[in-house]
Parts: C-alpha cells; sequence; structure tokens
C-alpha cells in the first residue's frame, strides 16, 4: 500500500472512532439524564442536541416511554385514590346498616315489649342484616369478576315475574322514599338466561334508583320476538345534573345524585359485566332530570362449562 493509502486508511479509522465517541458520548448522556429523572421521578423530557438520526430517533423513544411512565403512574395514582374513598365507602356501607341491627338487637333484648312490637323490631334489624348480605355479595360479585371466575348456567324461567318479584320486595322501601311507581311490564315473558345472575341485574337496577333516585321510577320490560331480545329499562328522577355519565360503570366510581353517600360505587359496573357475560350489553342515558338504564339481552343463550 502506498503511503498515500495508509494516510487515507488511517484518517478514515480516525474518523470512524472520532463518530464512535461521538455516538457512546451521546449516549452516556441520555444513560445520565434518565438516571435523574428516574432518581427525581420529575416530568422532564430528555434533551439533546445531537442531529445524528440514531441518537435523535434514541432519545425520541425513551422520551415516548417516560411519557407511558408518567401516564401509568397517574392512572395508579387515581386507582389507589378509588380504593381509598371505596373502602371509606364499603365500610360505611356495612358499618351503618350493622349499627342499626346491633341497636334493635340490643333494644329488644332490654325492653319487655309486646309481641307485636318485638316482631316488628326483629323485622327492622332483619332488614338491616339483609342489606349487609347483599353489599358484602357485590363485593364476593366483584372479586369473580376481577379473577374471571363467573360462568353462565342458563334456564327457562318467566323474566316478567322476576321483575314483578324484585319490584314487591323493594315496594315498601320505595313508598318510604317517596317514589312513585309506574311499572310497564309485558306479561309472560320466557327467557333461557341465567336466573341468578338477570335477578342481580335487576335488583342492582332498582337498587341505583333507590339510593340515587328521587320522586319518580319507571320500569319497562319488553320483548322484540324479531330479535329475538329483551329489554329492561329503569328511569329515575335525579336531584341533580349527572358530571359523567360515561363513568357510571367504572368501578368505585360514584356521583352523589340524591343527597346520599357511603356506596361503593360497583352497582353499575356488576351490572354492565354480568350482561356483557350473558351475551347483552347496558346503556346509560341521561336529561338534566331523569336518568335511565336500558339492559338489553337476547332470549336465549348456551350455558358455560363450571369453572373448575
Amino acid at each position: 500500500m502506498t503511503t498515500i493509502g495508509w494516510i487515507l486508511l488511517i484518517a478514515m479509522a480516525g474518523a470512524c472512532l472520532a463518530y464512535l465517541v461521538y455516538i457512546l458520548l451521546a449516549i452516556r448522556d441520555l444513560r445520565h439524564q434518565v438516571n435523574s429523572i428516574a432518581a427525581s421521578r420529575t416530568n422532564n423530557d430528555v434533551r439533546t442536541a445531537s442531529r445524528n438520526p440514531f441518537i435523535v430517533n434514541l432519545a425520541n423513544a425513551i422520551n415516548t416511554l417516560l411519557t407511558d411512565q408518567r401516564q401509568e403512574r397517574a392512572d395508579n395514582a387515581a386507582v389507589a385514590k378509588q380504593i381509598d374513598q371505596a373502602i371509606n365507602n364499603i365500610s360505611h356501607d356495612l358499618r351503618t346498616p350493622l349499627t342499626v341491627a346491633s341497636g334493635y338487637v340490643q333494644y329488644l333484648s332490654e325492653e319487655k315489649l309486646p309481641p307485636a312490637k318485638a316482631q316488628q323490631v326483629l323485622t327492622q334489624a332483619e332488614q338491616n342484616l339483609e342489606t349487609v348480605n347483599t353489599r358484602l355479595e357485590s363485593l364476593l360479585e366483584y372479586n369473580r369478576i376481577t379473577e374471571h371466575r363467573l360462568t353462565v348456567q342458563a334456564e327457562d324461567f318467566d323474566l316478567s315475574a322476576l321483575v314483578q318479584n324484585a319490584l314487591l320486595t323493594l315496594y315498601d322501601a320505595l313508598q318510604t322514599a317517596g317514589f312513585t311507581v309506574t311499572p310497564q311490564i309485558t306479561s309472560g315473558v320466557l327467557v333461557h338466561l341465567d336466573q341468578e345472575k338477570t335477578r342481580r341485574i335487576i335488583q342492582n337496577l332498582l337498587g341505583n334508583a333507590l339510593i340515587h333516585g328521587i320522586k319518580t321510577l319507571h320500569v319497562t320490560l319488553s320483548q322484540h320476538p324479531a330479535a329475538p331480545t329483551i329489554t329492561l329499562t329503569v328511569t329515575n328522577g335525579i336531584a341533580h345534573p349527572i358530571t359523567h355519565l360515561e363513568r357510571l360503570t367504572d368501578r368505585f366510581y360514584t356521583e352523589d345524585l340524591a343527597g346520599q353517600t357511603g356506596n361503593s360505587g360497583l352497582g353499575l359496573y356488576i351490572t354492565q359485566h354480568l350482561a356483557e357475560l350473558m351475551q347483552g350489553q347496558l346503556a346509560l342515558t341521561t336529561t338534566a332530570t331523569a336518568f335511565t338504564a336500558t339492559v338489553t339481552l337476547p332470549q336465549r343463550i348456551a350455558s358455560t362449562p363450571k369453572a373448575p
């Protein structure tokens, strides 16, 4: 090789080495920035003065990851706050009826009451204990949903009778709360669905109306043979407009629509999942004075195997 060739080769090697050092220094700078951001948990992005496409693309990729990480932290913080609030609400949900039931039992044990009065006090204690049982069941159902342990066991039953019985069960509570109830229930609606899960859907929708609604309650059950589907619609009055309709099916989210507090925010979340499990859907709509929940289900579904 000639002298000029050696000189060119050395120059090229030097240029490559300088370029490699430049790249390594730029990468080291990015690494230091990433370590500093991770240590201080700031919202800063990494920066680079380099115009090298490799370094620029690397910096952009790092910033994308940092943005995702910040969003994940914000989401986790929001969920943690929701869960903390939910725990407080659930504690209130359970503590209040337990305290009331305990008071009735103590009153029953300390006072010599006429049989009729004693029976009335005992009934009130039982109702409060049943409230505790219902709310615990909601928590267990939520846990089964999150662990994907719910399965469908379909059977033939009269859905019209199921809705009517649910309304009759809540009749006294609705009257006490001052509701005017307007049922429009098509008779003889026979379905092949999971009866227990359908009952839970009905209970959740009516319970949601009782807790958050005021004045009016319209319950409509209709069937659409051409589809074939059935539709259950529950509409109740509200004291205040709903702020975030799209969030009402989020777990633990609730809005104080009737001056009520201490609700876990699981009812509509569970209802949506139960409806979807039976190949149906839940739709929510609202106006300034009313809230409507509509569940649409197929008239017949197949059972799924029980979980092991």
